[in-house]
């Protein structure tokens, strides 16, 4: 386990790039998951675009836990054994010059 991060306030990409080394980078692909329908709702009612409504809230995210990638299956076994769902989101490359420790990349999963 290299990290944990807890997606509140402030979205997930600026919640996971907190724990992120200087260095390197998360880049998280939304066609991992499906937001719940809440945060279309509150998109639409309050005619907030995508990138906002993520800049605030975690869009059904709740943690997100960073783990080697030779972990990955054991750590996902592992939660799946508890009730817990789980998945691979992204990856961990080089910083590369980003600005940023964290990025979402592609389109939510319908």
């Amino acid at each position: 386990m290299h990290a944990f991060s807890h997606i509140t306030g402030g979205g997930l990409a600026a919640n996971l790039a907190r724990v992120i080394p200087d260095g390197l980078h998360a880049v998280v692909d939304r066609s991992t998951w499906t937001p719940g329908a809440v945060f279309d709702l509150v998109g639409k009612a309050g005619q907030v675009e995508r990138l906002e409504l993520e800049k605030t809230l975690n869009m059904g995210v709740g943690m997100m836990a960073v783990v080697p990638a030779e972990s990955a299956d054991a750590a996902l076994a592992t939660l799946a054994d508890r009730g817990v769902d789980a998945w691979v989101a992204g990856e961990i490359t080089d910083r590369d010059g980003r600005e940023t420790g964290a990025e979402l990349i592609g389109d939510y999963a319908k």
